[in-house]
């Protein structure tokens, strides 16, 4: 058996890289904490996202990430959403474990917000 300690981070990739930083730290608050070639590192709390420069980005048909977060944050959320004309591919949507809404980032990335009752 492998024995982890936990996630390092999550890969995305994007095509346009500084739209892609101003998306995820604007919308989330994520801070630039390393940039290496065609990969920057940022971070919220103990949260990592590689953004990973390619040619083409071609979108899973799922969510690549799913945040979890209060009811109240949530709807905040989706009015934020709203407001700067994210494209918001489903929902809000109640699940019998809570309520999520999937959007996209610059690149078509599916990203899911989801709260648990």
């Amino acid at each position: 058996m492998i024995i982890v300690e936990g996630l390092d981070h999550v890969n995305i990739p994007v095509s346009n890289m500084e739209a892609s930083k101003e998306f995820y730290s604007d919308l989330f608050d994520f801070e630039v904490e390393e940039e290496e070639g065609d990969a920057v590192v940022m971070g919220l709390d103990s949260h990592k996202l590689r953004l990973v420069k390619v040619s083409e980005v071609t979108p899973l048909p799922f969510p690549t990430v799913s945040f979890i977060m209060d009811v109240d944050d949530f709807t905040e959320a989706i009015t934020e959403m709203e407001e700067k004309n994210i494209k918001i591919l489903r929902g809000p949507e109640g699940s019998s474990k809570g309520e999520f809404l999937v959007f996209a980032d610059p690149d078509q990335n599916q990203i899911e917000i989801f709260y648990r009752q």
